[in-house]
């Protein structure tokens, strides 16, 4: 990305003048020359607004860049003085910086190339350095990134923690998308925009990055809005949840997709608020706090059951709550080789499960994803692939170990060297890595070295590791080859005409790529209302119990483009199947998309029988988050990779109702290749054995 963009910085001001002065003045000593500055002003004393507008026009003046003054009345509140601001702003990103808190001399330049260096970015937000001296400041001019999905994210901490405004960068698009902040509210309002930001990245897949504290400070002061409106963050904080409780995760699919999920996220954010709330009444003084007292109990805001947190002093207080909700992230590097020298070997790129904890070492960029069944690399798939220096943290997080390091290593090309970073566990040792790099990745690895000898680990027990290999042969073609279209071939006895005139319909409205439409018939099979044409296979079954396998292998063989979809003549695409390709891309070898019937419920799709095919034996429902190894992709639908089925076809000597799906699978999972579940949603009419497959829980450390 060349383009070279304009940043627009909006301060709020309300009277606070000395305070306002240094803002002003860690604006004028940026290093950034290419960004506007628009004040708006909400003072009640005019000697107040007088003195906010001659000092904004002493630094246009000083510093030649484009500013503005703003004032309409006084008393707006922040949420409605802060609109005006952003409606005026013309940048093709913008930033709100409150008016006591300052920035490094590079803070704007670093935030903009980030932008560049990134993209395609779309939010950015940073911790900040609580202080409440200037001189307590210690800048740290490197802050780390960490790119997080935006759902995922939202998912863990935004019902307790949000992202301070005068630390976070958004593009335009997404101001425009979701409007500014709420103005009748005078606290929660920056939560609830940066909600709305987040949702909106989350919708459309945009990148969402977090950097580490650095260039930030927030200023902790009694005026200030943290100290005086307590009262507002209980109220508007249980107004939002209530709100979110009711619309959620509405048009946001991938958003609480476990009901455990959403529930824990309200529990918290329950238990968040009222803890809050006494921590707030904790910071007034005596007189405030007595007062405080009978608004308490008027709303029965009693203390949680429980044990009473420690009192806080507001700076730590803020660094927990109004945070990340985490500990500060360390990067002092921890991994010492065994000459006791510090570890140098900084990767480009890092994969981790967590947001950060004290056994990170330096790193040049993190990409923070669940190392569950929702693990997928394809979006960072070029930066994997460019990346010479490639970290992965705590592999053996929980049982998926298997399912994330294939993922995170298909991408990975010969050259480039791999570090692995993790403390033993129940999960997975060290020698358990490497018996499992023979497993999934045989043949495209070689061992460099390790950080401490097999004796000393040994007696250590549970010791931290850094392993390296390098890279010496690409993952299989299936996983890196590009896309050339779809082929979709449908069984049918030529009979449902209706349902058949449906899915290729649906095909023709909602497919963006190449695709043609096989159909396998006893019979020649007529759609008087599509304009596709139809390559036909007329097979006439010499058995009369269904030579299902048969004709599978007939569509595959018979497809001409590099993905397929083998279905039955019930099914139809919903309006989001197709594009959910952009974001899960063509990096998978066999796979099952979401399912459900023309009433919304759930049918027959992430599956898992219990056994190995050569019994009956139970089945059940998979949490979407969850892989187990006994996991099949039912024969209603199923997704290849042509070069996959190359390799794996359907086994002809089983027919139909033989398990002929679960025996493919199985022989997929013993030759080390995973099931994959598309997120892409398609639509049935019926399906069959939906109440003998019930839904089972998702277990991290349980395999069902």
């Amino acid at each position: 990305m060349t383009k070279d963009l304009m940043l627009s910085v909006v301060v709020p001001s309300h009277s606070r003048v000395d305070l306002y002065l240094k803002t002003i003045q860690s604006l004028q000593v940026q290093t950034l020359s290419n960004f506007e500055l628009i004040v708006t002003d909400d003072s009640k004393k005019s000697e107040d607004s007088q003195a906010i507008k001659t000092r904004l026009e002493q630094y246009q003046k000083e510093t030649g860049r484009p500013a503005k003054y703003l004032f309409t009345e006084p008393g707006l509140g922040q949420a409605r003085n802060t609109n005006q601001g952003l409606r005026a702003a013309t940048g093709d990103l913008i930033r709100i910086l409150h008016s006591d808190d300052i920035l490094h001399p590079d803070c704007l330049a670093w935030e903009v190339r980030s932008f560049q260096d990134y993209a395609p970015l779309s939010l950015l937000f940073q911790d900040c350095i609580p202080f409440q001296r200037d001189e307590e400041i210690a800048w740290n001019t490197q802050p780390l990134i960490r790119f997080v999905e935006p759902y995922q994210y939202f998912e863990e901490f935004l019902s307790v923690s949000t992202a301070l405004p005068s630390g976070t960068v958004f593009r335009r698009e997404g101001l425009e998308a979701v409007g500014g902040m709420r103005d009748d509210w005078s606290f929660l309002c920056d939560w609830e925009l940066f909600a709305k930001l987040l949702l909106w990245c989350g919708k459309r897949s945009e990148h969402v990055a977090y950097a580490t504290a650095g260039l930030f400070g927030w200023r902790l002061h009694k005026e200030s809005t943290t100290s005086m409106k307590w009262k507002n963050h209980y109220l508007e904080h249980q107004t939002l949840m209530q709100e979110w409780k009711e619309s959620l995760p509405g048009e946001h699919s991938r958003l609480f997709e476990d009901s455990d999920i959403r529930q824990s996220f309200f529990e918290r954010g329950e238990f968040y608020c009222r803890q809050r709330l006494f921590q707030d009444c904790e910071q007034l003084d005596f007189g405030a706090y007595c007062q405080s007292i009978p608004w308490l109990l008027q709303n029965r805001c009693y203390r949680p059951k429980g044990r009473r947190l420690k009192k806080k002093t507001l700076s730590h207080l803020w660094r927990r709550v109004r945070g990340k909700g985490k500990a500060q992230f360390r990067i002092d590097p921890i991994v010492q080789r065994e000459t006791g020298k510090a570890n140098q070997w900084i990767p480009d790129l890092t994969l981790s499960p967590f947001y950060g904890d004290d056994g990170e070492t330096p790193n040049q960029t993190i990409y923070v994803k669940a190392f569950d069944n929702r693990l997928n690399t394809w979006p960072i798939r070029d930066r994997i692939a460019n990346a010479k220096r490639l970290r992965i943290n705590h592999i053996c997080k929980n049982r998926f170990f298997g399912r994330s390091l294939l993922e995170c290593l298909k991408y990975v090309q010969p050259g480039t060297e791999v570090e692995f970073f993790f403390h033993d566990n129940e999960q997975m040792t060290w020698f358990g890595l490497k018996a499992l790099l023979s497993q999934y990745a045989s043949g495209r690895f070689e061992f460099v070295e390790q950080n401490r000898s097999p004796q000393e680990g040994t007696k250590l027990g549970r010791s931290l590791w850094s392993i390296r290999y390098r890279c010496v042969a690409p993952a299989a073609p299936w996983y890196i080859e590009p896309i050339t279209g779809i082929s979709i071939g449908v069984l049918t006895l030529g009979e449902r005409i209706k349902e058949l005139t449906a899915l290729v319909e649906t095909t023709e409205k909602y497919c963006p790529y190449p695709f043609e439409i096989i159909m396998i018939s006893p019979k020649e099979v007529v759609l008087p209302d599509i304009k596709t044409p139809l390559k036909q296979i007329t097979f006439n079954d010499p058995y009369e119990y269904g030579w299902i396998t048969r004709k599978k292998n007939l569509i595959c063989g018979e497809a001409k483009y590099s993905d397929i979809i083998v279905c039955h003549d019930r099914y139809e695409f919903s309006p989001t199947f197709f594009e959910a390709f952009k974001q899960w891309g063509h990096g998978y070898g066999i796979a099952s998309p979401k399912t459900t019937l023309k009433d919304g419920k759930r049918a027959l799709d992430w599956a898992v029988v219990r056994g190995l095919n050569y019994t009956w034996s139970e089945g059940g429902l998979l949490n979407y988050r969850d892989y187990s190894r006994y996991s099949y992709v039912p024969g209603g639908v199923t997704m290849l990779r042509k070069s996959f089925w190359e390799k794996f076809p359907w086994a002809e000597d089983l027919f139909w109702n033989e398990h002929e799906d679960v025996e493919l699978c199985r022989r997929i999972q013993r030759a080390n290749e995973f099931i994959y579940l598309f997120p892409g949603t398609i639509v049935t009419y019926h399906d069959r054995w939906i109440d003998q497959n019930p839904l089972l829980p998702f277990n991290e450390g349980h395999d069902f």
